[in-house]
């Protein structure tokens, strides 16, 4: 059985995947009675879109480069500890920055030295083609006007053409038009790519991820996978008629925001369950999507509160559906 890890975008909301995939973590580490088991030990394919494309990167970056075997570098729980640290330098704007973008107008809301930065000191020098595990990371190429997938697998078939940090790949997968500049980076043979955010098109990268499963075992049905869907935060916020009804291109900006990533998700998971049933295996594909409570929406709001509620959010969650991991933790130890 092939199993797959999808991880949906979604700024600072990354702290509830972050949060339930180090609590996966620590249930699989007493099951099998081993300290050292990481989340890449458990799935043969890792995927995911901006946030998720990001803690995808930080899952699979090795330990050592070149030592063999390779390790995984950082538990999931380190990782969570990380992703709640860089929220609040990512989305932060000096007042200098506001003057010099024009408060947002005029350049993108935030400074992407901080994730570069970030990206570099923590992820590193390695290699996509290095990673213990095959991988599929989301981001749209604004030259070509084509989505781009990085992927270990093309890395080994095209060679250095498609070989790219992945400190680089986690800063284009995560480059959301206005909230962050465009990502130029260059790939082991100098070739350059320009770059945003995966979540353009995937924000639940759930049906990417099985397309590449497929490609990358062809002899293998659907029955045969086992998919785990996360996403980061359900939100049940009504827009009312009487309110839209005098919204205006500045009132729409986070409605549709929202409105435009919890419906293609949604689209996505409603696909997914209709394939995994018409193969007669709908137990095989998970989705889980904490409601988000009463933390805010915004992709951006990275303050110490917001990041609270995400967390207790995430807690919530976790304390409510200890069945569902208990199941899912059965299926992972499944050979």
């Amino acid at each position: 059985m092939k199993k797959i890890l999808s991880i949906d975008g979604g700024g600072i909301r990354g702290i509830l995947p972050a949060a339930i995939l180090a609590h996966l973590e620590k249930r699989l580490q007493l099951e099998m009675r081993d300290q050292q088991v990481r989340i890449a030990d458990c799935f043969d394919l890792l995927s995911g879109t901006s946030a998720g494309g990001i803690l995808t990167c930080l899952y699979l970056v090795p330990q050592e480069r070149g030592k063999t075997p390779l390790r995984p570098k950082y538990s999931a729980d380190y990782i969570h500890q990380l992703y709640c640290t860089l929220g609040p330098v990512l989305f932060k704007r000096p007042f200098s920055y506001l003057l010099r973008s024009g408060f947002g107008l005029f350049r993108s809301r935030y400074n992407e030295d901080a994730l570069y930065d970030f990206s570099k000191k923590i992820i590193g020098d390695s290699y996509i083609s290095e990673v213990m595990k095959d991988c599929l990371i989301t981001s749209y190429d604004l030259s070509s006007r084509k989505a781009l997938l990085f992927s270990r697998y093309s890395a080994h078939k095209y060679g250095e053409m498609a070989d790219y940090k992945l400190c680089d790949i986690a800063c284009a997968t995560s480059a959301a038009p206005s909230y962050f500049v465009p990502a130029q980076i260059f790939a082991k043979d100098n070739g350059s790519r320009h770059l945003v955010d995966g979540g353009v098109y995937a924000g639940n990268p759930a049906m990417c991820s099985l397309v590449e499963a497929i490609k990358l075992w062809p002899q293998e049905s659907i029955s045969n996978f086992r998919m785990l869907s996360i996403g980061t935060g359900k939100v049940i916020r009504p827009y009312q008629y009487n309110r839209t009804k005098h919204f205006g291109y500045i009132h729409w900006l986070h409605p549709i925001l929202d409105i435009l990533m919890s419906s293609v998700s949604e689209t996505v998971d409603f696909q997914m369950q209709q394939i995994f049933m018409i193969n007669g295996v709908p137990e095989k594909y998970t989705r889980i999507e904490p409601p988000i409570l009463t933390a805010d929406i915004r992709i951006d709001n990275a303050s110490i509160k917001n990041i609270e509620k995400l967390q207790s959010a995430a807690k919530n969650y976790i304390d409510h559906n200890s069945p569902l991991f208990d199941t899912i933790c059965k299926s992972l130890l499944q050979n």
